[in-house]
């Protein structure tokens, strides 16, 4: 694989549009940069290119790198160091994942019959990644895509009524972090030092109530729309679905009027003036991101870069074995 002449300002090859950039899937915003006949080396183009790397992140919100032959941490490793800062840590966590050094991480352990619903990596959170960067090392038998949603067009789709609600009041996040529920506190704020998580709790003016030594329940509020920090534009990005009830009654097969105390919710959503998201609102926001959502199929060696503001992503059930590894950057907040 041959390397960049850096004397070169701009790399010719990248402007064959017909040939290097085509939509990942038609009639939706995200690219597709396929270049099988590899001759020049990833890391380097997008340590090169990256003002325009960045420019068609904000007009595309993502895109699919395929035939550069990422197929290794250690690869994928050296690409996450041509951006503006190291990987990240992933803390605060709403998933379990197992770190594989460097701040890079299997995407979940989650199991693989389930499905994940659409999000925005720590869109819950008080500083988040600006950019996530997937990669696959497995390609599953069967299923396993990671869909994406470009957030503009999920806004669009949401009522005017509903949005403007979200935007006024906020959201408020519940979660019972108990290993009995879901995750336990100390996976979520990465220590088992109480007083260090009364701290972060206290400085992020997160309630905390400790029930026992396993068991926490934490609640806080936080906007539904956030501004783009390159763009300025009002965006919608929040976990208002992925957290809300009834998001997780429909992934168990449980009706939405289910009576299941608060205490067994791993987690809820309301509005930021403590009213319910009604089951009608929940379904409202999903068939926003349903019909926003684009599906791939992984190919070994594939890596995906998305505006974390921009672009929610989910993971759909699999069948054999599947290695996804994430990195989060460029923290904003």
């Amino acid at each position: 694989m041959k390397n960049f002449d850096k004397s070169i300002d701009t790399p010719k090859w990248l402007f064959k549009e017909n040939e290097n950039l085509s939509p990942l899937n038609d009639g939706k915003p995200f690219i597709l940069i396929d270049y099988h006949q590899v001759t020049y080396d990833l890391n380097d183009w997008l340590t090169i290119e990256k003002d325009l790397v960045n420019k068609l992140l904000l007009k595309h919100g993502g895109i699919l790198f395929r035939g550069f032959n990422i197929n290794t941490v250690e690869k994928f490793n050296t690409i996450t160091t041509s951006f503006n800062s190291e990987p990240i840590p992933y803390m605060f966590r709403s998933s379990p994942r197992y770190s594989l050094g460097d701040h890079v991480y299997l995407s979940t352990t989650y199991p693989s019959s389930r499905k994940i619903n659409m999000h925005s990596e720590s869109s819950y959170s008080y500083v988040w990644g600006q950019k996530i960067m997937f990669c696959c090392i497995t390609e599953p038998i069967e299923g396993g895509e990671t869909p994406i949603a470009d957030n503009r067009l999920v806004m669009r789709k949401i009522s005017n009524e509903l949005l403007k609600k979200f935007d006024e009041h906020g959201i408020i996040y519940q979660r019972t972090l108990s290993p009995h529920v879901s995750m336990g506190w100390p996976e979520v704020f990465q220590t088992e030092d109480r007083q260090a998580v009364l701290g972060i709790c206290k400085e992020n003016d997160i309630s905390c109530n400790f029930l026992n030594d396993q068991e926490l329940i934490i609640r806080w509020k936080r906007p539904a729309l956030a501004k783009h920090p390159l763009t300025g534009d009002k965006i919608w990005f929040n976990h208002a679905f992925f957290f809300n009830k009834y998001s997780i009654l429909d992934e168990m097969g449980l009706l939405p009027d289910e009576d299941i105390p608060d205490d067994l919710l791993p987690s809820n959503t309301f509005f930021g003036d403590g009213s319910e998201i009604s089951h009608s609102d929940y379904l409202e926001l999903r068939s926003a991101y349903e019909t926003e959502k684009t599906y791939f199929k992984w190919k070994k060696g594939d890596v995906l870069l998305l505006d974390n503001m921009l672009t929610a992503h989910g993971r759909s059930p699999y069948k054999g074995d599947r290695k996804i590894i994430v990195a989060i950057m460029e923290p904003t907040s």
